[in-house]
């Protein structure tokens, strides 16, 4: 009677332990996957921006990974809202700092960017 016991405890805590650990890799993925980090050097000579659309850029992107950051700690449906906020903030404010052919760049450039990452 121990040992049936015993044999059942073990398999509980070894099907428990594998859940934990398949439930935090999961959430260090989806850390990972909203942790962008948006090179800004890069972005500057990709959109071959001016002087003074720099640091206009430069705060909108900075708003936008913080968003992005925080939407991945957040249950399903609110992540959605968080990210579909963000990329709708970025968006929204870059169309009247950009021209039209480096929005058209930039929407581009997101797009493939959200896809790798699975955002999308």
């Amino acid at each position: 009677m121990k040992k049936l016991i015993l044999s059942v405890a073990l398999l509980l805590a070894t099907g428990l332990t594998a859940y934990a650990e398949d439930t935090n890799s999961n959430n260090v993925n989806m850390v990972e996957a909203y942790d962008i980090d948006i090179n800004i050097n890069s972005l500057v000579r990709f959109l071959e921006l001016s002087v003074d659309q720099v640091e206009s850029v430069k705060n909108i992107q900075e708003v936008f990974v913080e968003s992005l950051r925080c939407a991945a700690f957040m249950n399903d449906s609110s992540r959605e809202k968080m990210v579909k906020s963000a990329i709708n903030y970025d968006l929204s404010n870059l169309k009247y700092v950009l021209t039209d052919d480096q929005y058209k760049k930039y929407v581009k450039a997101l797009n493939v960017t959200l896809t790798n990452r699975g955002i999308k």
